[in-house]
């Protein structure tokens, strides 16, 4: 029949089944006025597609009747279908060719599963998915659901939640590690990205896993959390690089957890390419960094992200800056006018280079710096800018690159000094400069 339409020019069964009864009806007349069902074997060929249709939904062009062949299509949320057949395609593939009945119990999960989603969906809970590894509030809700749908049912029906748990990259609740707060969190965002992805399943919930096994030894040690060293000092990844060495020679086999993929997720320079800034630029972004994340709670990862984005664009820039021979951001960032609009040159070069906008936020970290802002500056007397900078550029000659602290001191002492300027010229009154070392009236 399908080839016959092929051939007569109409549309598909499977566009019109459902959509377009009456069409598909015609088609089936004129088949069978051309003689092309001679057994009269079609309308009960057509009946076996019953089964596909939505429950309580009739074929119309077929007429009514049983759904033939006794199987009851079940379906599930969408993000459910996914993972479940992943799951039972997973346990498939670790089956031998004569494993018949281990394979009939793999694909009867798989049909409890779909079953318990389509009940879900029946019944407008949320998926089996995005609750499987949620919150303890969510996961306990999939539990309630759960007895639900059992006694809905009016028996125990398996469906394995635990090991779609294990699949997703969670442990299991038989045996689960208990990490680090702040670890948790991130090691749950990163499963749950990579999920998105659609990554191979087993190397994310295998690195899930060893990650939070990683955080519950620290815990048990004594130790520091995994997020609070993986974007630190120097001194802090290599500790934890440490510790991370002695859990893995007492659990006696190496275990991945995938150290540098959680750094990039908080925004952070894979370790294996990173950026080569300028000492004092690298001293003062890493400050900066430090004080923007103490401000967080532990609950804030996509604020985390952010602030370690930003930091990831300033050390790139700053990289390219040292690759170009140009001067670094920390020695133009509070200079001159000039210092300052060649700062700004250097940027545009660098975007229009990377081919895309680059946010690095220079106006954060002058200010950072004790500075004013740019998009709120300060205008003093020009004789009082001329002298302020010179000032500032002299004070700042004598520090070295590791000096961030006394940096900071003297930005703000010049802000001060160009904001009292700046006060002068607004209420009519004469120049700092003019005054400095005038006389004793003058000063």
């Amino acid at each position: 029949f399908a080839r016959w339409l092929r051939a007569a020019n109409r549309d598909s069964m499977a566009s019109r089944f459902l959509n377009d009864p009456d069409s598909l009806a015609g088609d089936i007349a004129d088949y069978w006025a051309n003689g092309g069902d001679d057994r009269k074997r079609l309308n009960s060929a057509l009946s076996h597609f019953r089964r596909l249709s939505p429950e309580g939904q009739e074929l119309q062009a077929v007429g009514p009747g049983p759904r033939l062949m006794g199987r009851r299509i079940h379906v599930p949320y969408p993000d459910d279908a996914l993972i479940i057949d992943a799951l039972a395609n997973e346990e498939r593939s670790k089956l031998r060719p004569v494993s018949t009945s281990k394979r009939n119990v793999v694909w009867n999960m798989a049909s409890n599963q779909r079953r318990f989603s389509d009940w879900l969906q029946r019944e407008g809970r949320e998926s089996i998915a995005s609750r499987l590894t949620g919150s303890d509030q969510q996961q306990q809700s999939l539990k309630d659901d759960y007895s639900n749908f059992t006694n809905a049912e009016g028996k125990k029906i398996s469906v394995s939640l635990d090991r779609l748990r294990q699949y997703l990259g969670a442990e299991s609740q038989l045996k689960q590690h208990n990490p680090y707060p702040d670890d948790a969190l991130i090691i749950e965002a990163l499963a749950n990205e990579e999920r998105s992805k659609l990554r191979p399943a087993a190397t994310s919930r295998k690195n899930a896993s060893n990650q939070r096994k990683f955080s519950a030894w620290l815990k048990r040690e004594g130790r520091e959390s995994i997020v609070s060293r993986l974007t630190g000092t120097d001194e802090q990844q290599r500790s934890l690089q440490e510790d991370f060495r002695a859990f893995t020679k007492e659990e006696g086999k190496k275990v991945v957890v995938s150290f540098d993929r959680l750094r990039q997720y908080l925004g952070a320079e894979s370790q294996l390419k990173q950026h080569n800034p300028y000492p004092d630029d690298a001293l003062m972004i890493d400050s900066f960094t430090k004080e923007e994340l103490s401000k967080l709670g532990s609950d804030s990862t996509s604020k985390r992200k952010s602030v370690l984005n930003l930091a990831s664009n300033k050390r790139r820039f700053s990289d390219w800056l040292r690759k170009k021979g140009r001067g670094s951001i920390a020695s133009r960032l509070t200079g001159s006018d000039q210092q300052q609009q060649s700062l700004k040159d250097d940027l545009r070069a660098f975007t229009k280079a990377e081919g895309k906008r680059i946010n690095v936020s220079l106006d954060r970290l002058r200010q950072y710096l004790g500075a004013e802002s740019q998009l709120k500056q300060h205008n003093p007397y020009p004789d009082d800018a001329l002298m302020i900078d010179s000032f500032a550029n002299e004070e700042l000659s004598k520090l070295g690159s590791d000096s961030t602290s006394q940096r900071i001191v003297v930005s703000k002492l010049v802000s001060n000094q160009r904001k009292f300027g700046d006060w002068l010229q607004t209420r009519g009154r004469e120049s700092i400069a003019s005054r400095l070392n005038g006389s004793d009236q003058q000063q």
